[in-house]
């Protein structure tokens, strides 16, 4: 079953896929065509790297239960490394000041907060919104207070709330002028972290650490956080159902059909890309 990668995906090397909305079925699972696609690839000799917002514990079940998965980037990008994580490629953490203004800024606009930091998930209130982003991520943040959470290694700090009000609050100065990596990762959640995180920013040194440049990787996605892969990487594909933002940087967008299979559809259309190109 084994390819010749240059007759199959070349100049394709790597490949660094989002979770959410891409790999993943509405129901969180990997489907069966989408496994099939990552196997494929695998089989010819490319690497298989997962990237997503989510945080490296959340991520975990997924990649041990693609074992030819080696690396991944989490938590929007402000930490990259291998999947046992024994060797760290990237970290980012954001300023105590900086960490401490976002978590004030949402607690006075009476939004729910998850807190990323190197020792686990954090949260600071309960509530449907805090209950709605454990059965998103499949982990349970632990409880704790405003002071407690700034003495740990703070990754990015999370917004959930009603559409319309974090349309509200987006607009105001803090967010709008903040010098802080700010993204709209869904309708529901807004994201702060340091201006030093992205999925490209981690995907750099994790694809330099395995000898591949930039223009031989390939990346898949669906949200605002992947445009900066989308621009790093040599070939991308946004799905079906992106947002108007990852769409329009792209290399092209996935065909139209289930979202349990758009991820493979997104394979189709590379390999129909480069052939063409051939």
């Amino acid at each position: 079953m084994s390819q010749n990668p240059a007759s199959t995906f070349h100049p394709i090397k790597a490949v660094a896929i989002d979770l959410d909305g891409t790999l993943l079925s509405p129901d969180h699972t990997i489907s069966e065509e989408n496994r099939a696609a990552i196997e494929t690839l695998h089989a010819s000799g490319v690497e298989i790297i997962l990237a997503s917002g989510r945080h490296y514990q959340s991520m975990l079940p997924y990649a041990k239960s693609l074992p030819m998965v080696r690396y991944m980037v989490s938590a929007q990008g402000a930490y990259a490394s291998d999947v046992d994580n024994s060797q760290t490629l990237y970290v980012s953490h954001m300023p105590t000041d900086d960490a401490d203004a976002a978590i004030t800024f949402g607690e006075e606009h009476g939004l729910s907060i998850v807190v990323y930091t190197a020792a686990g998930l954090f949260t600071l209130s309960k509530g449907k919104w805090i209950d709605f982003y454990a059965s998103l991520a499949g982990l349970d943040p632990t409880f704790t207070t405003h002071e407690e959470v700034l003495k740990e290694h703070i990754f990015k700090v999370v917004y959930f709330g009603e559409e319309e009000k974090l349309d509200e609050v987006q607009q105001l100065d803090f967010l709008s002028k903040s010098q802080l990596y700010t993204v709209r990762s869904m309708t529901n959640i807004y994201e702060q972290a340091d201006p030093k995180t992205s999925k490209a920013a981690a995907l750099k040194p994790l694809i330099e650490h395995l000898g591949i440049q930039a223009s031989e990787l390939a990346t898949f996605g669906d949200g605002n956080n992947d445009i900066p892969m989308f621009e790093f990487s040599g070939f991308s594909a946004a799905m079906d159902r992106a947002w108007d933002g990852p769409k329009a940087a792209a290399t092209l967008v996935t065909p139209d059909g289930p979202p349990e299979s758009s991820f493979a559809r997104a394979v189709q259309a590379m390999q129909t890309h480069y052939r063409k190109l051939a």
